[in-house]
């Protein structure tokens, strides 16, 4: 605990960015696809991860497809932000965090409040137009709605349709819309991507939570910031390659973490909101 304290000082100074993973995730009952209870233990994610493998299933087993959806936002809507997913927003109405790049799908930082947030794989509930760019969010509410009645569903003909007028049309080029996620052998999404890098040409201290540090092209952000000389927190119980290039590695679980040190910068974000106030009048 000590050695997280240390910290105060430099997290004091803000111009911080967060880049988060799975790890974050897991703590708010989320099970990394590719780990023990994962998705992909039932799933085969050379077919259900890629656009093409997906695309085949939904036109000759649609069945399938529907099982995958239903068991995803299953798992996903009976999450929610977890304590670190606050405590990053709380950073950020403090104006001590520039923004978060996250690998994560789940929009728990949305959820939790950050209005900062580069969403470097996608997102599970938004649906976008390949063509004119425009990306379309639907709340969870909706979502609910839409797997309670895609459960109810048995005919080849009734899933495809119900898959289809959820997801629905561009509003500018009537096009189909697709899930805003990015698969298996696509590009991350430039935009948000670009919008990573301003963060990190900001930066002066990266938090890494969670992050296994080995998910490319991803990855090779937290290098890129310590090329441009921010000091770099890797926040992990379990070892990873970013510890060779951390400034602190931090043993602990995201929530943790943050409970630790939230309160500590609140005496003091505080205190120093009232000795300011008292010198003004």
């Amino acid at each position: 605990m000590r050695h997280i304290k240390e910290l105060v000082p430099l997290l004091k100074k803000g111009n911080i960015v967060a880049f988060c993973g799975a790890g974050l995730s897991s703590e708010s009952s989320i099970p990394t696809f590719r780990g023990k209870g994962g998705l992909w233990e039932k799933y085969n994610p050379e077919v259900f991860a890629t656009l093409g493998g997906l695309l085949s299933l939904f036109i000759f087993s649609p069945k399938k497809v529907r099982d995958f959806i239903v068991e995803f936002y299953d798992i996903l809507l009976s999450g929610k932000p977890n304590y670190a997913h606050y405590g990053l927003a709380e950073l950020e109405r403090k104006n001590l965090l520039l923004g978060v790049i996250t690998q994560n799908i789940d929009d728990f930082h949305s959820q939790a409040g950050s209005t900062e947030v580069a969403e470097l794989h996608g997102n599970a509930y938004k649906f976008w137009c390949l063509k004119c760019k425009i990306v379309v969010k639907k709340n969870r509410e909706e979502f609910e709605k839409f797997i309670e009645n895609l459960k109810s569903k048995q005919s080849r003909k009734e899933i495809i349709r119900e898959i289809l007028n959820f997801m629905g049309k561009c509003p500018g080029c009537r096009k189909r819309m697709r899930p805003y996620i990015i698969f298996f052998g696509q590009s991350l999404p430039q935009d948000e991507l670009k919008k990573g890098y301003s963060y990190l040409d900001k930066a002066q201290t990266l938090l890494c939570i969670g992050t296994s540090g080995v998910v490319y092209p991803a990855a090779y952000l937290p290098y890129y910031s310590r090329r441009r000389g921010a000091k770099i927190i890797n926040i992990n119980p379990e070892s990873t390659p970013l510890d060779d290039i951390a400034d602190w590695v931090i043993r602990e679980t995201a929530v943790n973490f943050f409970k630790i040190i939230l309160p500590i910068l609140n005496e003091t974000f505080f205190r120093h909101r009232r000795i300011r106030f008292r010198r003004k009048v």
